[in-house]
């Protein structure tokens, strides 16, 4: 009996033992069975701020932006910045707290947001600034050639609309560089038509109300004005209402390329023609720009996307 009892004890530890080995493997075998990509542990995460989300032209990046960062295998952040420099400061202080590993800004301001680019060099984190340039240490810039996309407007203008001859007003966005670049190009451009008068500037502070508003004081001042270039296609909106309520029949080229400036233009009526961007291409640009640095790649200090001319006769 003692025999009996002493090889039952036996069978069971060595049962046991072999129970445990099983155990152990199977768990070894589990966690070796689906190991973490380097994706899923190593993604970089990029910070985003919007100049607005009130615009279509930057709903359109957005998409781009986050399309093109899914491919790239990267997490993004995006948050509005609501044409708002303070707002847009304190966007880059949550991102620098959250550690991202790269910021994409498009600035409120040019100048007003240099003390938050200065924020993201002191912690490390490469910025960079898309259809609105900034003040400060950036690595890369994408955006359209604004600045050619002025003097598209004015040469069209000019040749197509004016013949070489009338008076223009220009409805501007002074805040923004973009837009002056705008500006000065379409002035480049309509210098070099002698016939051309560029009787009157008016900011519109990026608003389509106050376009309506100094559209309207421009043609009380100007009764014979031709033609108005407004820097974007929500302050050509601005315009082309003021026009239409005081009944009269200045034309309009805008800028953006927009849903609303296209059905204008098929009407056939006042807004005559708009440059088109490409939000698609600088969303894309932006993420791919940023890819590069974090690979270890070199940047361009600057990428711009060629805008090109829509009127009725490309619109189908």
């Amino acid at each position: 009996m003692k025999v009996r009892k002493k090889l039952s004890l036996l069978l069971a530890g060595a049962l046991m033992i072999t129970s445990l080995t099983v155990l152990s493997g199977c768990g070894k075998s589990e966690q070796s069975s689906a190991p973490k990509t380097d994706q899923e542990t190593l993604k970089k995460k990029i910070g985003v701020s919007l100049l607005t989300k009130e615009h279509v032209f930057f709903n359109k990046i957005e998409e781009a932006i986050k399309a093109e960062a899914k491919v790239k295998g990267l997490d993004v952040i995006i948050m509005d910045g609501g044409q708002d420099s303070n707002k847009q400061m304190s966007q880059l202080q949550d991102f620098i707290t959250q550690k991202v590993d790269a910021i994409a800004l498009a600035p409120a301001s040019s100048s007003g947001i240099e003390p938050g680019i200065a924020l993201a060099k002191k912690a490390n984190i490469p910025l960079f600034t898309f259809d609105v340039s900034a003040k400060g240490d950036v690595v890369s810039h994408i955006a359209t050639d604004n600045k050619e996309g002025g003097r598209i407007a004015g040469q069209y203008m000019g040749e197509k609309i004016l013949n070489g001859k009338g008076k223009v007003a220009i409805v501007t966005y002074s805040e923004v560089e973009s837009c002056v670049n705008r500006e000065e190009g379409f002035k480049e451009a309509i210098a070099k038509f002698p016939g051309i008068q560029i009787v009157d500037v008016q900011n519109s502070s990026g608003s389509a109300e106050k376009a309506a508003n100094v559209t309207q004081d421009m043609l009380l001042k100007n009764p014979d004005l031709d033609a108005i270039f407004a820097v974007g296609d929500p302050f050509a909106v601005g315009a082309l209402s003021a026009i239409r309520a005081a009944g009269k029949k200045v034309k309009i080229v805008g800028f953006d390329g927009n849903p609303e400036g296209i059905a204008e233009i098929k009407k056939n009526d006042l807004w005559i023609a708009d440059i088109a961007q490409n939000p698609d291409e600088i969303g894309k640009a932006v993420v791919d720009s940023i890819k590069d640095k974090l690979d270890g790649k070199p940047v361009d200090a600057k990428k711009l996307i060629a805008p090109f001319i829509i009127d009725a006769s490309n619109l189908k």
